[in-house]
C-alpha cells in the first residue's frame, strides 16, 4: 500500500525536475541564439546609412530585440560607463556611423 503513493511522488518529482531541466537548457540556448541575431542586426545596422530604405526596419527590429532581451535579463547587469540607468551600449536612438562593436 506504501509503494503506490512513494511511486508517484518520486514519479512527480521526476517528471517536476525533467521539466525544469528543459526550460533552463531552452533558455540558455534561446538567449545564445537571440544574443547573437541581435550582434548581427547591430552589425547590419551598422552597415546602413540612414538614407537607406531598410534602415528604419532594421533599426526598429534592432531596438524591439534589444528591448525585449534587457526585459528579459539577456545582458549582464553593468552599469554603463556614462552613468544612465538604461543600457548606454545598444539602445541608443540616432545611428552613429563612426563607432563599432
Amino acid at each position: 500500500m506504501l509503494a503506490s503513493p512513494a511511486t508517484m511522488t518520486v514519479t512527480l518529482f521526476g517528471i517536476v525536475a525533467l521539466v525544469t531541466l528543459g526550460m533552463a537548457t531552452y533558455w540558455l540556448f534561446n538567449r545564445r541564439t537571440r544574443l547573437r541575431d541581435i550582434a548581427a542586426l547591430r552589425q547590419k545596422l551598422d552597415e546602413l546609412k540612414p538614407s537607406d530604405p531598410q534602415y528604419g526596419a532594421v533599426r526598429a527590429l534592432y531596438t524591439s530585440m534589444v528591448v525585449d532581451a534587457e526585459r528579459l535579463g539577456f545582458f549582464p547587469a553593468e552599469v554603463p560607463s556614462g552613468g544612465h540607468g538604461g543600457s548606454a551600449d545598444h539602445g541608443s536612438s540616432d545611428h552613429v556611423g563612426g563607432h563599432s562593436h
